[in-house]
């Protein structure tokens, strides 16, 4: 499978109005290999990160249910753990909003963490308050 390029996800953004990133295909077999080598039917993996016009979601603890609008979305960057890249997204909590949070998108997803914080922070600069 080939990775997603920033211009694949911003015209997929623009075209539906979402765009649903899910695990890559070695995170699949991990969590089902049985399936992942087709032995069983198994349904669609669910999406793991939604980026749409309304703002960002990820299905990690901590993330709010309905997603972050752009405008809450205070910062977003890569944190590197030996070989491995994560992306850190910085957001501003509704309750507090003098104080900030950060949540760990999930890892090994189908488009390269640079490709996707890169994205984000373009989509940011656009949509929310400018880094």
């Amino acid at each position: 499978m080939e990775m997603k390029t920033i211009y694949v996800l911003k015209a997929e953004l623009a075209r539906d109005g979402e765009v649903a990133i899910g695990f890559n295909r070695a995170k699949q077999f991990l969590r089902n290999p049985v399936g992942f080598l087709g032995l069983r039917r198994t349904r669609q993996p669910a999406p793991q990160v939604t980026v749409t016009d309304f703002g960002l979601w990820a299905a990690v603890d901590g993330f709010p249910e309905g997603g972050v609008p752009w405008a809450r979305i205070l910062e977003v960057h890569i944190t590197k753990v030996n070989v491995s890249s994560y992306i850190d997204v910085s957001i501003r909590t509704p309750d507090t909003p003098d104080r900030r949070r950060t949540l760990r998108m999930p890892h090994m997803l189908e488009v390269d963490p640079e490709t996707l914080a890169k994205w984000i922070v373009m989509e940011l600069m656009v949509r929310g308050n400018p880094i």
